[in-house]
């Protein structure tokens, strides 16, 4: 009988260490949860948006559950061919390196357009704009990106106070919609999922 208690307890010891290691494995985690949240974004040349809908532009739903090593593009991508809706996976992710994964670079005097192989200059009729969240900003390349941002990138003759009344409303605002969703983009860093991602995390601690 003794044996016997001894064994139940050193079970209830080897139980009771596992639930506070996964417990606390858990907690600390969280920490190092990689981010998923969304902005919206809109480009227009004059008049003309331009789309980002083509399949150049869509990293696949897919693709970046291959393995865990992280890329630029992973960082900040469009999915499905929705060219309004931009999906983080990364802090300190910048409007800089989701335009630079499309080959776009701009500043508060040029956007260049690697694809069209055609540079977008100041001159004495266009001047480039940049609103974000409903305010001028001179050049938001270096700006972090966070959750429900608006940025309009605007080239074309009219002053900032029509880019704000014209422009500007037309970007879609469904970012919001995708942070309270379950999103299939999520390569697997989503925070709805949070805890299968630490255990899937905690399995490929081996296999590096």
């Amino acid at each position: 009988m003794i044996c016997k208690n001894k064994y139940v307890k050193a079970v209830a010891f080897l139980v009771l260490g596992l639930f506070l290691f996964g417990l606390g494995y858990v907690i600390s985690g969280q920490n190092s949860i990689p981010p998923h949240y969304h902005t919206n974004f809109a480009v227009f040349i004059g008049w003309e948006k331009f789309e980002f809908t083509a399949d150049e532009y869509s990293e696949d739903v897919a693709a970046c559950n291959a393995g865990w090593e992280i890329f630029p593009r992973d960082r900040a991508h469009l999915h499905e061919n929705n060219g309004d809706t931009i999906h983080v996976h990364h802090w300190g992710v910048t409007w800089g390196h989701f335009f630079a994964n499309n080959g776009i670079t701009f500043s508060n005097s040029h956007i260049s357009f690697k694809q069209w192989k055609k540079l977008l200059a100041n001159d004495e009729k266009n001047t480039i704009k940049f609103i974000l969240n409903w305010k001028e900003v001179t050049d938001p390349y270096n700006r972090y990106m966070m959750s429900e941002d608006k940025l309009l990138v605007s080239y074309w003759p009219e002053n900032i106070e029509d880019a704000l009344t014209k422009l500007y409303p037309q970007i879609v605002s469904n970012a919001g919609e995708y942070n309270s969703k379950y999103d299939p983009g999520s390569c697997g860093w989503t925070n709805e999922n949070w805890t299968l991602y630490l255990i899937r995390k905690m399995l490929h601690l081996g296999h590096h």
